[in-house]
């Protein structure tokens, strides 16, 4: 019984994993593609740039948007202190975009989970909902996953706010100082791969205090 226990929960999460990863997979060449053309064409048109970067980031949400990509090309384009408040406004943009959405579908999501699932994913949002959203930002698809997740919890609007700009801000952190020292095309896998380890050791230095408590 337990081993089905959470099954809608994780069917639900890889169908929705799935409607965010397959448009990037299908679209992501003639995305970088565009974002290369028009970062070269306007080379000088500051405004132009900044557009595309923050609308890009900010509906990342609902668009197959290379975020690492754009993230790391506001560092390259506007350094890390402006690239830093570039990235980390649009992306807080996309996260409340993505937890109103999972409010506002939660009636028909919970039905499609079940109560006792419903429950569950109530109850694993009271208890792990920060350091779960926070680890995520790092993670692309999980990222967009968990705030949608939240929503359709009805986890706290506080709460995910506050965990989603503390990850936020480490994330776009982080790949502003990388697009800042380097080329995105160079820059994109070990900000990436760091990303990652970031989030791993986040969660493992969690899980070790929880352990501690019980």
């Amino acid at each position: 019984m337990r081993s089905i226990k959470g099954l809608r929960i994780t069917l639900l999460f890889l169908l929705i994993a799935t409607i965010i990863i397959i448009p990037f997979i299908c679209f992501e060449a003639a995305i970088n593609q565009w974002f290369e053309t028009t970062l070269a064409n306007n080379a000088n048109a500051r405004w132009t740039i900044a557009g595309i970067l923050f609308g890009s980031l900010s509906l990342d949400i609902f668009l197959p948007v290379p975020s690492s990509l754009a993230s790391t090309l506001c560092g390259q384009c506007f350094g890390i202190f402006y690239g830093f408040w570039m990235s980390f406004s649009a992306m807080t943009v996309s996260s409340l975009l993505g937890y109103g959405l999972g409010r506002y579908a939660q009636t028909t999501a919970r039905k499609l989970l079940g109560e006792r699932e419903a429950n569950l994913l109530t109850t694993f949002f009271e208890h792990h909902g920060i350091p779960t959203l926070i680890a995520l930002r790092t993670v692309p698809i999980l990222a967009e996953a968990s705030v949608l997740f939240a929503g359709i919890a009805k986890y706290r609007f506080w709460p995910t706010l506050w965990a989603t700009l503390l990850g936020n801000a480490l994330v776009s952190l982080l790949y502003a100082i990388v697009g800042h020292l380097g080329h995105e095309s160079d820059a994109m896998l070990p900000a990436f791969l760091a990303s990652i380890i970031l989030s791993g050791v986040f969660l493992w230095i969690f899980w070790s205090y929880q352990k501690k408590k019980l």
